[in-house]
């Protein structure tokens, strides 16, 4: 049963709502576009080119160069990424392809980057022939490692759910207590 000063109540809430209940949902926002982004470019991308993959056709390539890359970033640490360029031929027609991995960025997660980069270092020096992928749709697309790295994807997925949750649970709470009229109580309050 509401009470007849209930409704004057919600109204003296509403007013009471502070500006900084905006710049706290400019907080969150980051968080959430943070973790969608994350989900986005290194779990579902790789997942969705992952899975297209499974029906391109092997092909052998000559490796013209490989290089094994290693950054160190200011904060400490090491990162590795692959540069290749390769050479094949798809029914009389010869393509060079430079993707190494479905994961294209500089990482530090496990030995993936730097075995791959002396395999392919390896093979450019003895003239042997690498297996690459190549959609038999678009010959020109093509990549020489097409394993899902679960380390890195299992990093992924949790630092976007952590991002994600975090600032969309804020902005739920934001978004209820305006609609609700009332201030509201973030965790750990």
């Amino acid at each position: 049963m509401t009470s007849p000063a209930s409704p004057r109540r919600a109204a003296q809430r509403r007013e009471k709502l502070p500006g900084g209940i905006w710049v706290l949902a400019l907080f969150a926002v980051p968080f959430a576009a943070a973790g969608i982004g994350i989900f986005w470019f290194m779990v579902a991308s790789p997942l969705v080119d992952w899975a297209r993959m499974q029906t391109w056709n092997q092909v052998p390539a000559v490796v013209e160069s490989a290089t094994l890359q290693s950054h160190h970033p200011s904060k400490g640490g090491t990162t590795h990424s692959v540069s290749v360029r390769y050479r094949y031929v798809v029914e009389g027609v010869t393509y060079t392809g430079q993707r190494a991995a479905i994961h294209e960025r500089a990482d530090n997660i496990g030995s993936f980057q730097e075995e791959l980069g002396r395999r392919l270092q390896g093979l450019q020096r003895t003239g042997k022939a690498v297996p690459v992928w190549v959609n038999p749709r678009n010959p020109a697309e093509s990549i020489v490692d097409r394993r899902l790295r679960p380390g890195l994807i299992t990093l992924a997925l949790v630092l976007s759910s952590v991002s994600a949750w975090f600032g969309l649970a804020v902005l739920a709470k934001i978004a209820r207590a305006v609609w609700n009229g009332g201030m509201p109580v973030l965790p750990g309050s």
